[in-house]
């Protein structure tokens, strides 16, 4: 059941080409069949002899030098330059030439009247090239009716290509060799002048100079006289130190006071330091004999005496600290003048061997890239002895009978072309028939899938007089279950949603709603007499429950004459539920029946009936069908799928969207097992499970017997 929220929105139905097929089976075997013996007749009378002949060509080396030169890095891959090689094989230079020989040959190519242009065109278009599977290997192949010259022409390009390639490959090593030699003096040039660069330096020097063992020597003697000038102006500096504090002790002496002085250690230190000085001294000498008298003077606390022999004894210090002093700059100055003409020599020297060592380097690359250029020069005038590096692999040969693959081909294209036409003319078909043939129509039209469907009778061997009670008389059968299945879903709409009347119409008449409506109702989980069908379903004339003609009269007229519904219903009808034969709607005097009316008759059946199917008449042909799903709580469509089609289908839904009806529920009746899309084999797995139930339940009643 599909409660409608809004308006379907797809209104086409979508074309299945292996529906199409399975449909048309018959219409496609036909045409395949008469398609393939026409064209088999048609090849055997229009195939001529077809011959072929290939020449392959070589290419080498493996890895092509030319490809990973700089001057060709336009060049990206070894595919590339094959593509270009193939290209090259097409050229009118290529092609003329080959022309040119076949006919020196004794052949003709060129037709009367025919330009060089037209020729060359007319054999390129003929010509097939081609790589084998990316290898180094090239074929040149040409079909023809005709052996005369054939292998011959293919032969004359794959010929005149080598002779291409060899004058473009001996024309491009002449360039380079000219380059190279050219490059090869300048760098002669370049040599000889870094030697005498060298030569000059090593005259300059000395040739040891350029040793950098050398430039250790002066180094040391550098370092040797800058540690002598520290030396002397260590000494030097210490003398004016002690000169600084000689002074500073005679300005003390003559400062000091004769008491302070006298009441001090001095005369005691000044006495130890005579003492010290007079050691060594040899007696009678004058320096001794003053510092005897100086030590009398002390002993005698002569101490003024004694001050002017201490400032004596200072001033002689200050003497001695003087000359040191004077000396020390003298040879400070003369050490400064020999260091700084060391330091320029070292500097020289440094400079003369990083000129030699960096001319050698240069010279050492001069080298090296004159090796290359001498390689690369006696490597390009061996190549231009070669033959080349394209080879005839192997030679077309004239053929000896005509090549197969032609005929194969025609073979081939003409399946194909069958195989096209026939699945066309299904399709034609298929596009041009509308019917709503399978399940899956329904939800490509509507945009809601079907309740369910129902197989056409014949497919079980159903009789048509047993149509209306199949659930009885065939209990067994597919049918009976595909019935079952609709009725578990109307059971579920009245569990969840209270629904009690349901309304069957057919699009246009006798689609199976009576029986549809019969056997679905048979099957409901309800008392029979909580279940009732109302026939108001006028054509044909309505039968009763036990096929005499009922005469109905109206629906205003019935209920007029029958006070109450017990009186017109029939209860004992062999069947699963009560029927109220109402006949048509239709009065006699009255165009429409009124929705009150129909309100007022459901009205008193629900009270009594806990489900009401109505039989309704068809849909797009009566507008009481209308008034009556208005007043119920589902409408359900009952299609035909062998005579409804799908625009007469969107009508009838898009009627019922119009009138607001709530539910609307579509069964396709009368499915074809192929067109529905299921195979035989569901058919005899459900007899088989049946069989096997059988089985058992005999097995289990003779066990108890």
């Amino acid at each position: 059941m599909n409660h409608i929220k809004s308006k379907s929105n797809n209104m086409n139905l979508a074309f299945s080409l292996k529906s199409a097929i399975l449909d048309n089976i018959f219409l496609v075997l036909s045409v395949l069949g008469l398609g393939l013996t026409l064209m088999v007749l048609f090849v055997g009378l229009t195939h001529n002899p077809f011959y072929s002949v290939t020449s392959s060509l070589l290419f080498e080396p493996k890895i092509p030098e030319l490809v990973y030169n700089s001057n060709d890095r336009y060049l990206h891959s070894f595919e590339d330059w094959m593509r270009t090689q193939s290209h090259e094989i097409e050229s009118n230079q290529v092609l003329l030439a080959a022309i040119h020989a076949y006919e020196d040959s004794g052949y003709v190519w060129i037709q009367e009247g025919e330009s060089k242009k037209t020729a060359v065109d007319r054999l390129r278009a003929r010509l097939n090239i081609s790589q084998i599977n990316n290898t180094q290997i090239m074929t040149i192949a040409l079909g023809s009716g005709s052996t005369e010259g054939l292998a011959e022409i293919v032969n004359a390009v794959a010929n005149s290509y080598i002779l291409h390639k060899d004058q473009q490959r001996k024309t491009q090593d002449q360039k380079k060799l000219d380059y190279l030699r050219d490059e090869k003096d300048k760098y002669n040039v370049r040599l000889d002048a870094a030697y005498q660069d060298l030569m000059d330096i090593s005259k300059t020097y000395g040739t040891a100079v350029a040793d950098e063992k050398n430039l250790y020597i002066y180094l040391d003697m550098f370092v040797d006289l800058r540690s002598r000038y520290n030396k002397i102006l260590t000494d030097r500096i210490e003398s004016e130190n002690k000169l600084s504090a000689l002074n500073t002790q005679k300005g003390q002496l003559l400062t000091m006071d004769v008491y302070d002085l006298q009441n001090t250690q001095e005369l005691l230190k000044m006495e130890q330091s005579i003492n010290a000085k007079m050691v060594g001294l040899k007696p009678g000498s004058d320096l001794f004999s003053q510092y005897s008298q100086m030590l009398a003077e002390i002993d005698t606390n002569s101490i003024r005496s004694a001050r002017k022999y201490l400032v004596a004894d200072v001033d002689h210090n200050i003497s001695e600290q003087t000359m040191l002093r004077d000396a020390a700059k003298l040879t400070e100055k003369d050490l400064q003048k020999e260091l700084r003409k060391a330091q320029l020599e070292l500097m020289d020297i440094n400079t003369a061997v990083l000129k030699t060592s960096t001319q050698r380097q240069a010279i050492e690359r001069i080298i090296n890239i004159w090796d290359r250029i001498n390689d690369r020069i006696e490597q390009i005038e061996i190549e231009l002895f070669n033959p080349g590096r394209v080879h005839v692999l192997s030679a077309a040969q004239s053929p000896e009978f005509p090549d197969p693959n032609k005929l194969m081909k025609k073979l081939f294209i003409g399946i194909i072309t069958i195989f096209g036409l026939s699945i066309g003319v299904a399709s034609a078909r298929e596009l041009s028939d509308k019917r709503v043939k399978r399940v899956s129509d329904i939800e490509r039209v509507l945009g809601f899938p079907a309740t369910g469907f129902l197989l056409d009778a014949s497919t079980e061997n159903i009789p048509e007089e047993n149509l209306d009670s199949i659930y009885r008389r065939h209990p067994l059968s597919y049918m009976t279950e595909l019935y079952n299945q609709l009725a578990v879903k109307i059971e579920k709409e009245h569990g969840s949603f209270g629904a009690q009347t349901f309304s069957l119409f057919s699009l246009k008449g006798k689609s199976g709603v009576s029986s549809t409506a019969k056997n679905i109702l048979a099957m409901l989980d309800a008392d029979k007499h909580e279940k009732i069908l109302v026939d108001l379903n006028a054509q044909p004339p309505l039968l009763g429950a036990q096929g005499n003609s009922v005469n109905v009269n109206g629906l205003i007229t019935w209920l007029a004459k029958h006070k109450t519904l017990e009186n017109g219903i029939e209860r004992d009808v062999d069947a699963y539920y009560d029927v109220l034969p109402l006949g048509s709607l239709r009065e006699m005097d009255i165009a429409r029946i009124r929705p009150s009316v129909v309100q007022e008759l459901f009205s008193r059946l629900k009270k009594d009936y806990k489900y009401i199917f109505i039989d309704g008449p068809p849909l797009l042909t009566s507008s009481e069908s209308q008034t009556i799903a208005q007043e119920t709580d589902a409408s359900i469509l009952v299609v035909d799928s062998q005579k409804n089609i799908w625009p007469e289908l969107t009508r009838a839904v898009s009627i019922l969207d119009k009138l607001k009806v709530s539910v609307i529920s579509v069964i396709l009746n009368k499915v074809q097992l192929k067109r529905a899309g299921y195979m035989s084999k569901t058919l005899n797995d459900h007899y088989a499970n049946q069989k096997t139930e059988n089985n058992s339940n005999q097995l289990e009643m003779n066990k108890a017997a």
